[in-house]
């Protein structure tokens, strides 16, 4: 987020915070700049600190991507470059494929972020330093910000703080900052076209067209960039995946299951069921179309004053795709459309019975999804005697709306239709014409927005002759809608679910930061903050961070910090969500208390379920450690190593069993009829004592931990004739990830495996190594991702290990002209599949691995 201002240049100089060499990922560090008192440079505020103009070279762990960086690399988008992140490739971080079943998954065409696995709405998302709206959908209920609007060609480079900055920038910084600059002070014109494409026969094209354009004149300077991305969309039958689980379809008559002709010989269940892959007509990555424009705009207005605008439109499209919802209907044995060899099993105990038929619809279910994401700002700074001063104001609006074009059927229109004989559910339904298949389909719109408007100032200077200072504040508002269409909310529609919510609220933060030199070689770095929210109240969190010059070439760093999360608005706010569950009953159960006659007989019982928002939830507690060290080995060769550990307390979720464990202990309502709750959480029973409906909601219940070690070496070697190679290795090595789902449940070790229904890797180990090489008007950069092997996950049934799983990129570009310039990048290189994994459906981790395959983008770039 740099912020410039001239000042002179101290007598230790001021490191710039920059990528070394400028083309990796790389913690802050340069040498020293040598005595140059009457030389000027830049103000500039570093991710991690809002300290302008101060040295600090080394005190935080910071890395600095630049875009030149994320193109050499062949990504295409933000949310793929965040993926690989060695810091955020675990649970939480998740890209476009999108979930289809409603809003407890992933939404169409949103990805997010989650750095140490802590949790997408745990990592704090800024565009030039300064907060965008969240997603108005969620994902599960987890908040996050869609990284995926924010256009990867507008990018002047980005900048991820991976320690706890909850006392620096508000409650979402539990885990750490990831901060987008985009382009400014640009002058000319720019044009840039790529295309890309797999090399295996499938069609997985994408196109980009991106223009450039600096406009100054002697007191300002306006920057735009305008971007359209289109790309198509890739699907299972598009690889060879080994699909490890099929599902099935069934008829029951007269009490026994029967496998439909459909299917020959391609049965389970000893040939009374007929295999179903639902696998291939799941999409590997959905089609997307993405037109997007920045503005950034600065005028001088004098007297050391600035007026200072920024502005970024982006609207995304596309489709998400799952396979036909399953349904399981009965049916009179002598309807017209039963095939005559299922009457003729029927008739074989010489009546005419009903038939159940599980099974699925003749098309994959079809989201279009369009997302449209504003931010405005506009803001003055200047200087005030030794002081600077900055204020700004911020309007982030997103708008979603996705609807359900294709294999999302209304339970009531199929039951009509079937009780009118116009549906023919046998046969996969294929035997229905087009218009009785349309006149099912329910296109259900959810519609979602999510507002955020803040005004922020800071003053930045120096106390006591040595003591650098910034005092800030803020005031911010947020609101947030998700309005499913009602048949959604009700459950009117075949495999989808869908819950309102509506929220809103109000926040203000004072904040302040000082750097305090303790020694010559030892300075201090204290920040506190107070947030203050008007439907939960307030925290005050501290940050201290301690830097000790060892040599001129070696700092040690440490610090320590608190942080909260403030319950999302989502959670809040959230409406009825209906499911199932069940408990056990028996003396030694702890909620045998609300089993009957019947749950005394069966030995459980199954109850609905009514999940709702909670108003009464806590903030969320976290505590960070980091220790490090940066070593300049010599001017060639630096090394940094970093240890961090997060507790992260009282996490949100929804929780059942503390609604029935308060119903057991009699401070949560039994009654017998839904209506005498008055909308508390508590118990429903019938004439027989069993439970028969619970209401319930979020809790503060969870806890995770989880410590581990990063590290970062880079070399540059210059020679005279084959040019110069610069060489990086970084990598985080996960030590421990332990997590509590509920506070009666014992912790889990989830470190190395993959775990839960969404199949969730948390690996040990992930590392990039890479070398650049340029020579005249030459350049080849080649990298490796490795990503280190995982137990096979929660219901894995023929695996034990899916291995690790390392892949190559490389590029090749030439420049033309001084200003033409082209690049050849691939991906995956070698084209290696992703390793074999039973537990997921899909037959790999597709969490931490994809089957893109070997893809290759060409780009083209002239200046003007």
């Amino acid at each position: 987020m740099s912020q410039h201002k001239k000042m002179k240049l101290s007598k230790v100089g001021m490191a710039t915070l920059f990528a070394l060499f400028g083309t990796q990922q790389v913690y802050a560090q340069q040498a020293e700049a040598t005595e140059q008192d009457e030389a000027t440079i830049e103000k500039i505020e570093v991710t991690g600190s809002r300290l302008k103009g101060v040295d600090m070279e080394g005190a935080n762990p910071l890395q600095i991507f630049s875009r030149d960086d994320l193109t050499k690399k062949g990504y295409d988008s933000v949310s793929a470059f965040l993926r690989d992140l060695p810091q955020a490739s675990s649970a939480g971080t998740f890209t476009e494929n999108g979930g289809v079943a409603g809003n407890d998954g992933t939404p169409a065409g949103a990805a997010g972020v989650s750095l140490r696995g802590l949790g997408s709405s745990s990592t704090l998302v800024l565009v030039n330093g300064r907060r965008v709206a969240v997603d108005s959908f969620t994902n599960g209920f987890d908040s996050f910000v869609n990284v995926n609007a924010i256009p990867m060609s507008a990018l002047e480079r980005v900048e991820i703080l991976t320690d706890g900055a909850s006392s620096v920038y508000g409650s979402d910084a539990i885990a750490g900052v990831i901060n987008f600059i985009m382009r400014k002070d640009y002058e000319g014109h720019e044009l840039s076209a790529s295309y890309g494409d797999d090399t295996a026969s499938s069609d997985f094209s994408k196109y980009n067209l991106t223009y450039t354009g600096g406009f100054s004149t002697d007191n300002s300077n306006t920057t735009l960039v305008v971007d359209y991305f289109d790309k198509n969309a890739l699907f299972n039958t598009d690889r060879p995946i080994d699909v490890t689980f099929t599902s099935s379809t069934r008829v029951t008559i007269d009490g026994s299951d029967y496998a439909e002709p459909w299917c020959g010989t391609a049965t389970s269940n000893g040939g009374t069921r007929c295999r179903y892959d639902y696998v291939s007509e799941r999409a590997i990555q959905p089609d997307s179309k993405a037109v997007g424009a920045t503005l950034n705009h600065t005028y001088r207005l004098g007297d050391d004053r600035e007026f200072f605008a920024e502005a970024m439109l982006q609207q995304n499209t596309g489709s998400a795709y799952d396979s036909a919802a399953a349904f399981d209907v009965r049916v009179p044995g002598n309807a017209a459309f039963v095939p005559q060899w299922a009457r003729d099993i029927d008739a074989e105990d010489g009546e005419v019975d009903q038939i159940r038929i599980r099974s699925r619809f003749p098309e994959r279910r079809i989201q279009d999804y369009d997302s449209q994401s504003y931010r405005l700002l506009a803001g003055l700074r200047g200087e005030l005697g030794d002081w600077s001063w900055e204020t700004a104001a911020t309007y982030g609006k997103t708008d979603n709306e996705i609807t359900h074009v294709s294999g999302y059927m209304g339970i009531d229109k199929v039951a009509d239709a079937l009780a009118d004989g116009s549906f023919n559910p046998f046969n996969l339904g294929r035997d229905n014409s087009e218009s009785v298949i349309a006149g099912l389909r329910e296109i259900a719109p959810r519609i979602g927005e999510s507002d955020v408007y803040s005004v922020d100032f800071n003053f930045s200077g120096t106390l006591f002759e040595d003591i650098s200072a910034v005092f800030g504040g803020e005031f911010r508002g947020e609101e947030i809608s998700d309005n499913p269409a009602e048949v959604a909310q009700s459950g009117g529609i075949f495999a989808l679910g869908a819950s309102d919510a509506a929220a809103d609220r109000t926040q203000y933060a004072f904040y302040n930061e000082f750097n305090i030199p303790l020694t010559e070689k030892l300075d201090a770095i204290a920040a506190l903050r107070y947030d203050h929210y008007s439907d939960f109240g307030g925290d005050i969190n501290p940050k201290l961070s301690l830097r000790y010059r060892l040599t001129d070439d070696l700092i040690l760093r440490s610090s320590w910090s608190t942080g909260f999360r403030a319950p999302s608005l989502s959670q809040l706010g959230a409406g009825t969500s209906l499911t199932a569950n069940y408990i056990d009953c028996g003396a030694d159960q702890p909620f045998d208390a609300l089993c009957g006659d019947f749950g005394a007989t069966s030995g459980e019982l199954e109850f609905d379920q009514e999940t709702l928002g909670n108003k009464n939830l806590d903030a969320e507690s976290s505590e960070a450690i980091n220790i490090g060290a940066s070593w300049n080995l010599t001017e060639e060769l630096q090394f940094t190593i970093d240890y961090w550990k997060y507790t992260h307390e009282d996490i949100v979720d929804v929780d059942a069993n503390t609604t029935l464990r308060a119903c057991v202990a009699g401070t949560a309502p039994v009654v017998s009829d839904e209506a005498d709750l008055n909308g508390e959480f508590g118990c429903v029973v019938d004439a027989g004592n069993d439970l028969v409906f619970l209401r319930t909601g979020f809790f503060n219940v969870g806890s995770q931990e989880t410590d581990g070690v990063d590290f970062k070496l880079n070399y540059k070697l210059t020679t005279s004739s084959a040019g110069e190679f610069k060489f990086n290795l970084a990598g985080t090595r996960t030590l421990s990830y332990e997590r509590q789902v509920t506070q009666d449940s014992p912790a889990e070790d989830l470190l190395g495996k993959l775990s839960g229904a969404a199949e969730i890797a948390r690996p040990e180990f992930v590392a990039d190594a890479g070398t650049e090489w340029r020579l005249e008007n030459w350049n080849a950069s080649l990298g490796a991702h490795y990503i280190s092997s995982l137990g096979d996950g929660d219901f894995r049934f023929d695996n034990e290990t899916v291995d690790s799983w390392l892949t190559y990129n490389a590029s090749l570009g030439y420049d033309i002209t001084a200003n033409q310039a082209v690049l050849l990048s691939v991906r995956n290189l070698t084209d290696k599949e992703p390793p074999y994994a039973s537990s997921p459906t899909n037959g790999y981790a597709s969490s931490v691995h994809d089957w893109l395959g070997r893809n290759w983008t060409l780009r083209y770039s002239v200046k003007f």
